[in-house]
């Protein structure tokens, strides 16, 4: 045994003391012996044993009296009781004074070394038990100051993540409230800019096609195309302002959608006409299927049809064709497509391209002009739709932009029956 475990042997009877004591040294045991109770209470109060062994009788005292010492200096010690009366009545007496187990006198060798041995096994079983459970109390008590220390950082987390939450939601809603407010204070001299042009327009145009025009009509006619120059560049303003109007009504739910039927092979004609009236290096067309109707917002399709098209004409700056193709799904809804010969779109930005305020890092598409609003608008116009709208790279060059319809949007029934959520206009 690497350490000796320490046994105490107490018999009134030398012999007995001097058998035993010789038998538990033969097993590797450190025993210490008295024939005195007295002195073996003393010696227990001194000493921590792993094994007391008493006599039930004993000349100077009771060796339950003995069991009481060992059990009020050193509760974990096993005592085993030694008596010479094998009756149930002195078993029952040592084994309610505490004592592990009961031996007859004279007792077998054999049992004497098996019921020390249980009776030390135990007290190494309980030391080693009575250890874990005090690493198990430890880990646990670091276990709770860990839960305790984690629950409080979380806590202040939260706090923190809470308050920034707050802030954000603020500065969202007073970036919402400027860009409606600014839209609208845009809008107003914007507006009186472009009727006043338009009336300037219209009087030097008269003066320089009147009979009266003579020499003023070179000078009339510089005038006439500096206005128009400005002209062209308020109603570009005037687009940027309605877009950015948009957005703050997408942002802040006050997005009206009045429904009913829509030919949509019909709008794209319309748009396509009208667009092409804008480029002479592009040539648009209108593929289209069979029925194309669905119950949708016309005016809010036109303008995703309509920035579509820009946008394919924006980045096909060497022209070509762009074709709009429209067909019906089965379903019932529509799918549009608008195909460009383009500088095309790289493979990571088809899905960043449909973000608010989205600029693509590539020079040739940064070179187009544009606050990136149009595809956001479109998106946001799609999806309360109950569509989708995604994009594509071409099969050769250029884009593909899909945008699928469905038959009756969300919260559409009738085709007559609006649906507002707050005022477009």
């Amino acid at each position: 045994m690497s350490e000796q475990s320490k046994v105490l042997v107490v018999d009134d009877e030398e012999s007995v003391v001097i058998t035993i004591k010789a038998i538990l040294q033969h097993d590797g045991y450190d025993v210490a012996t008295t024939t005195s109770g007295v002195q073996a209470r003393a010696m227990v109060r001194e000493v921590e044993y792993d094994l007391v062994l008493t006599d039930l009788r004993l000349e100077d005292g009771d060796g339950l009296d003995v069991l009481k010492a060992v059990r009020e200096n050193h509760p974990e010690t096993i005592t085993i009781m030694l008596t010479g009366y094998a009756s149930l009545e002195s078993a029952i007496q040592a084994l309610r004074a505490g004592a592990y187990d009961y031996l007859v006198k004279p007792s077998e060798v054999e049992e004497l070394r098996s019921t020390v041995a249980r009776g030390i096994e135990r007290r190494r079983l309980g030391q080693e038990l009575r250890k874990r459970v005090a690493e198990l109390e430890r880990a646990n008590r670091e276990i709770a100051d860990l839960n305790s220390s984690l629950q409080r950082r979380i806590d202040d987390a939260t706090a923190e993540l809470k308050e920034r939450y707050e802030q954000l939601k603020e500065l969202d809603r007073m970036k919402s409230q400027f860009l409606s407010i600014a839209s609208h204070e845009l809008k107003t001299p914007i507006t009186a800019m472009s009727g006043f042009l338009q009336v300037a327009l219209r009087r030097v145009r008269r003066l320089s096609e009147g009979p009266d025009a003579g020499a003023a009509a070179e000078g009339l006619r510089g005038i006439t195309e500096q206005l128009e120059v400005v002209y062209r560049q308020t109603t570009k303003l005037a687009r940027l302002v309605d877009e950015l109007l948009d957005v703050s009504r997408i942002q802040t739910g006050r997005i009206e959608f009045r429904y009913g039927d829509v030919d949509i092979a019909e709008l794209a004609d319309e748009v396509a006409t009208r667009m092409q009236l804008t480029t002479t290096t592009h040539r648009i067309s209108v593929t289209r299927d069979s029925e194309s109707v669905v119950t949708a917002d016309r005016d809010h399709l036109e303008q995703v049809l309509n920035n579509l098209l820009t946008n394919a004409i924006k980045y096909s700056p060497s022209g070509g064709a762009i074709t709009i193709d429209v067909r019906p799904e089965p379903d019932g809804g529509v799918l549009v497509s608008v195909t460009d010969e383009g500088i095309g779109i790289p493979e990571q930005e088809l899905e960043a391209i449909f973000g608010l305020f989205y600029r693509s890092p590539d020079r040739a598409a940064r070179d187009a002009a544009g606050m990136g609003l149009g595809l956001y608008i479109s998106k946001e116009i799609v999806v309360r739709h109950g569509g989708r709208i995604w994009a594509e790279r071409g099969a050769a060059k250029g884009s593909r932009l899909n945008v699928s319809i469905p038959r009756v949007p969300v919260g559409a029934t009738k085709p007559d029956v609006a649906q507002p959520s707050g005022a477009r206009r």
